[in-house]
């Protein structure tokens, strides 16, 4: 159920709509907006990450050790998001 759910909110939620309406940003001229967008999106991505980590642990991994900026060096042992650290 926590799979399907995780899921659910990366296709229909982060895909379909944040993705979708970050484009506009993107075509704009306000750097500050882009940069903005850009924290924003980076978030969302290693929240993801973390929550699918226990269940495609190698796919996630992966995607993880090309990332810039991680939080720690490998994705198993990054601290677990909570509502303090969202």
């Amino acid at each position: 159920m926590a799979a399907e759910k995780l899921y659910n909110y990366i296709w229909h939620i982060l895909a379909d709509v944040i993705i979708e309406e970050s484009k506009s940003i993107f075509n704009e001229d306000d750097e500050k907006a882009k940069l903005s967008k850009k924290w924003t999106l980076y978030q969302i991505l290693t929240v993801c990450l973390k929550l699918l980590h226990p269940f495609t642990p190698f796919v996630t991994e992966e995607i993880w050790q090309n990332l810039p900026k991680k939080d720690s060096g490998f994705l198993i042992i990054s601290e677990w998001p909570n509502d303090k650290n969202l």
